[in-house]
């Protein structure tokens, strides 16, 4: 479930889990997001067990934050949050760390928009600005300047990708690039495939820098591979925007390789929300096939049924057992061969 994942992502961000609270409405409270009598039972809950801290599975905005600390005097950290911290923990090359830092800035600053109400009554009187709203001022300028700064960095990024990229393609080279849903084996079978030491762990967005390796194919034709940051539900739109250049390989690609983990109970969900991003960015129509991992998890009827429902192949990247992966990309590339595919890539980033 969503509560499910949204605890995983806690845990990712070094969160403890102490309890958890489902509250269904007709209609969504505009000030707390949950009813005032439920925040009431949860407030209470947390001071008996002890929690310091509110994690919602919703972005909330600046005021439903304020109105929930003023009712709770907890800290209170919404979905969008814990996805920054994660990355942000994660981030270890220039390029991820820039990326995320200017995600964590466009969050930021309409939330510091938001402050402004209780800072600008500090001092001042009518017609006038007070010391409060002087310094709110003064911290916008410097995050906006922030921005500008980070966005022109990015764009240097994406130039530089852009180039190397063009070369590759002068050079007729076919580009397969790997997608899916975080955690799903992308890393291990990539690592599998090429020989190579991207970290993969068993852990929330493990990836978040794009590596590109040479594959030889059984045929003998060599493509390059890339293996890209994992996908998650309602990605923040400031992440999809603070990682275009990494979010841009997916644009060049000749196919797109998703990785999906067949013994996951959320498969489905999790394969329909890669979709929605791919349509979201305009790179649905990229050629692709589905790879189904972590094939030793489930029982061989069971994997066999799945494939068919969605023209997949099972593997098992941490037994090396990926024979059938070579079969159906040579397949899907020969079909772009004989023109039965025609490569349209409609970016909307």
């Amino acid at each position: 479930t969503s509560l499910s994942e949204l605890e995983l992502l806690a845990q990712s961000a070094n969160k403890i889990i102490l309890d958890k609270f489902i509250q269904t409405l007709k209609k969504i409270d505009p000030r707390y997001l949950v009813g005032k009598g439920k925040l009431k039972e949860i407030t209470l809950r947390a001071r008996h067990i002890g929690a310091d801290t509110l994690v919602f599975n919703k972005e909330l905005t600046p005021a439903q934050v304020r109105a929930i600390n003023k009712e709770t005097d907890l800290e209170i950290i919404d979905r969008t949050q814990i996805i920054l911290e994660i990355f942000a923990a994660r981030a270890t090359t220039s390029e991820g760390k820039l990326q995320v830092q200017l995600a964590q800035a466009q969050y930021e600053l309409p939330r510091l928009v938001g402050k402004g109400v209780e800072l600008s009554q500090l001092g001042g009187g009518i017609g006038t600005r007070g010391p409060g709203e002087k310094k709110l001022e003064e911290q916008r300028r410097t995050l906006r300047k922030q921005i500008d700064v980070l966005e022109k960095k990015i764009d240097e990024l994406s130039l530089r990708r852009s180039h190397t990229r063009k070369q590759r393609m002068s050079h007729g080279i076919y580009t397969a690039t790997f997608i899916g849903y975080t955690n799903a084996g992308k890393s291990t079978l990539f690592n599998s495939l090429t020989r190579g030491q991207v970290l993969a762990e068993n852990k929330l967005f493990s990836t978040l820098n794009p590596t590109t390796r040479k594959l030889m194919l059984p045929s003998g034709r060599q493509i390059l591979v890339t293996d890209t940051v994992g996908f998650i539900s309602e990605l923040p739109a400031e992440l999809v925007n603070a990682f275009r250049a990494t979010l841009e390989e997916l644009g060049e690609s000749s196919v797109l390789i998703h990785v999906a983990d067949i013994s996951d109970p959320m498969l489905d969900e999790k394969i329909e929300s890669v979709e929605r991003i791919l349509e979201d960015t305009g790179y649905i129509s990229i050629p692709r096939i589905t790879i189904l991992n972590k094939s030793d998890k489930v029982r061989k009827e069971i994997a066999e049924n799945i494939c068919k429902r969605y023209g997949a192949i099972a593997v098992s990247a941490k037994q090396k057992d990926v024979s059938g992966f070579y079969e159906l990309l040579e397949s899907k590339l020969a079909e772009i061969d004989n023109g039965q595919i025609v490569v349209s890539k409609e970016v909307a980033l």
